[in-house]
């Protein structure tokens, strides 16, 4: 029966389309240069949906249409199916029932391809439908995580029979380490934890060992998510081929190590900082994520600022001297902060150097320094050194000490930009913190033109939100005399593409001061935070954090909780 139906009759039958677009669609079909589907055709023109095909389907055939969140194989049924072939025939295999094999496709009127599937299986095949979109999405995630449980399978059992290796593996040579470290199993298991972080937008890698297993965990959007249990048999393999990759000394186990290694994944070449740390049941190693050096600067006017703070960064970067702080914790995006502003201002006419540890993006038209500390390269010794190479632009990591500050400070005052970061809860409290530091109140008036205060705030997946009644309790932390309560809240109810979370990505928010004559002199006597925020709050056009965050979440952009937790760590 299947056989003989025809999408273009059912859709009339359904009443979703005319005798006269069918006519048309066939027309378009037959003069396109590619070979064209016919529900293809009929959505290009307009005539049809993907989601009226699928309706359509489901109706006269009785198939029901599944979702994402759906579409999970399992190991039995993927592995009777090659990759090459779902992908092709755009049919995934969900699940075996006796002689039957249960798939998803967006095509069951395809009759030789379920019988090219039934020939491969050796099953008979019942279908449900699904968006194409939607299938291609799903191929790419079971058939990936197949492949990560088989090459897991391979290195554990590879390294289980080890037994004559005790857990510093003190019984084998270095040679006879050196081959197990080599070989495909343990390769193959530190290229997929790599590259399933990469997929999965993660920030960091933690390889954790504990009593009776390796915990593998990914931090995304700033939680952690584990994504594996390993056995502790891979963990000295394991650690040692991170160590190898990152040119780490193999043979120490004792000390905290640090190291680099770039690897190509999907055309680009990443790069990726490692760190080592011994711990009671093993080396622990975290891996942060760099990205491609010398791509995907953010550009100024994609930091996420409101048009009023963005015109006002760009009044205190576009100066020709002072000190701007970019301030926040760490991993709040204040280096992403400075690499935009230096890509939008070290134009080929000035001379930008910068002083960094590590140096993380490659910025045109900047000379960038490394911080070694154990060759004597400190920021402050650095610092000083840029000053006799005739500078514009400076940037300067991260002040940290009393020395780098006043340094920064003086290069200020002598005619230079210097773009830099302290650690603060907001924007009032980076003057204070250079004064804390033993630089002197007047050098701070004279020399900060501006703070930048930012944090990462996480976004609602847009595949899943919805709107939702927050408790009276989280209601209480709006407040109605700096912004009318939104008419409605959102919140992301978890699916398959945030990873069912209900968050998928994140943008910066942020608060910016300006020095004007009432604030320098507020810092000239030492005053506090508090009295510099008013300050800048009755100068016109300052809105602290917690007010970006307020008009993002009445957006629609970030939830309730996501501004509590945000304005819970200011206070």
């Amino acid at each position: 029966m299947v056989k003989n139906l025809k999408l273009g009759e059912i859709l009339k039958e359904e009443g979703y389309i005319t005798d006269e677009q069918l006519m048309e669609a066939l027309a378009y079909q037959k003069n396109s240069p590619t070979k064209k589907m016919l529900g293809d055709a009929l959505t290009e023109l307009g005539f049809i949906t993907e989601e009226d095909k699928l309706q359509a389907l489901s109706r006269r055939l009785n198939i029901q249409v599944v979702r994402s969140d759906k579409l999970k194989s399992s190991a039995e049924a993927i592995a009777l199916v090659p990759r090459e072939m779902s992908e092709r025939l755009l049919t995934l295999p969900l699940k075996v029932e006796q002689d039957m094999l249960l798939v998803a496709t967006d095509n069951p009127l395809n009759y030789y391809g379920i019988e090219e599937l039934e020939s491969q299986t050796g099953k008979r095949i019942a279908a449900l439908l699904a968006s194409r979109s939607e299938i291609r999405e799903a191929i790419e995630r079971n058939y990936a995580k197949q492949n990560m449980f088989s090459t897991i399978h391979d290195a554990q059992k590879e390294y289980s029979t080890a037994d004559n290796v005790d857990e510093e593996g003190a019984s084998e040579s270095f040679q006879q380490m050196m081959e197990r470290v080599d070989s495909s199993p343990v390769v193959k298991l530190a290229n997929t934890i790599i590259q399933q972080a990469v997929n999965m937008r993660a920030s960091d890698i933690h390889i954790e060992p504990r009593k009776n297993n390796i915990s593998i965990r990914y931090r995304i959007d700033s939680d952690l998510m584990e994504a594996m249990v390993l056995s502790t048999s891979v963990l000295v393999p394991l650690v040692t081929r991170f160590k190898i990759m990152s040119e780490l000394d193999i043979a120490e186990k004792r000390i905290p190590q640090d190291g680099r290694f770039s690897q190509n994944l999907g055309g680009k070449n990443l790069n990726f900082r490692i760190s080592t740390m011994p711990s009671i049941y093993g080396e622990k190693i975290v891996i942060r994520i760099l990205g491609d050096n010398q791509i995907n600067i953010v550009k100024a006017t994609e930091l996420g600022m409101s048009d009023e703070n963005y015109a006002k960064f760009r009044r205190l970067i576009m100066n020709p001297n002072g000190v701007v702080l970019v301030t926040g914790p760490t991993g709040s995006g204040k280096t992403t902060t400075l690499y935009s502003a230096l890509n939008e201002i070290a134009v080929p006419e000035v001379n930008a150097v910068t002083i960094e540890d590590p140096v993380e993006k490659y910025v045109p038209n900047v000379t960038q320094v490394q911080v070694n500390p154990k060759a004597g390269l400190t920021f402050a010794t650095g610092l000083r050194a840029l000053m006799r190479q005739d500078p514009d632009i400076i940037m300067v990591g991260e002040v940290r000490d009393q020395e780098t500050a006043s340094i920064a400070a003086r290069a200020a005052i002598t005619g230079h930009l210097v773009l830099t970061t302290v650690h603060t809860n907001d924007a009032a409290s980076a003057f204070m913190r250079f004064i804390d530091m033993g630089v002197e109140p007047y050098m701070v008036a004279s020399s900060v033109i501006g703070v930048v205060s930012q944090r990462l705030v996480k976004l609602i997946c847009e595949e899943c939100r919805e709107e939702y009644e927050p408790s009276e309790e989280e209601l209480l932390q709006w407040d109605t005399g700096s912004r009318p309560m939104p008419p409605r809240f959102y919140h992301g109810a978890g699916c398959p593409k945030c990873n069912h979370t209900g968050y998928k990505g994140r943008a910066a928010v942020h608060e910016i001061i300006v020095m004007n004559s009432k604030i320098r002199s507020l810092v000239m006597r030492n005053a506090s935070s508090q009295e510099i925020k008013a300050a800048a709050a009755e100068d016109g056009g300052y809105t602290d954090l917690k007010q970006n965050l307020m008009d993002m979440v009445t957006e629609g952009r970030t939830t309730l909780q996501q501004m509590i937790k945000v304005v819970n760590f200011l206070d």
